[in-house]
C-alpha cells in the first residue's frame, strides 16, 4: 500500500529539501555569523549555504561515478558466461 510518486515530484521534493536546506544554513550562518568566522578553517567556510550545496554535489558526484563503474565494468552481458 505504498503511494507511487512520479519522476516530476520526486525533484520537486528533491529541489524543495535542498532550497531549505540552503536557507536554514544561510540562517544558521547570519545569525552565528562573528563567532563562526572566529573558528573557521579556511575562507570557504564563512560563504552562506556552501556546506548544503557542497554535500548536495558530493552526493550527486557519488551517485554519478557509482551508475558509471556500474554500467562501464561491473555489468555483463546476459550471455557472457556461455560465451566463455
Amino acid at each position: 500500500m505504498g503511494i507511487k510518486l512520479e519522476q516530476k515530484h520526486l525533484f520537486g521534493i528533491l529541489y524543495v529539501c535542498l532550497a531549505a536546506s540552503i536557507l536554514a544554513d544561510v540562517l544558521v550562518n547570519f545569525h552565528g555569523q562573528a563567532e563562526a568566522q572566529a573558528h573557521t578553517a579556511f575562507l570557504w567556510q564563512t560563504i552562506p549555504g556552501f556546506s548544503a550545496i557542497y554535500g548536495f554535489v558530493g552526493c550527486v558526484l557519488i551517485i554519478v561515478v557509482s551508475k558509471a563503474l556500474g554500467h562501464l565494468w561491473l555489468q555483463r552481458e546476459e550471455d557472457y558466461y556461455e560465451k566463455h
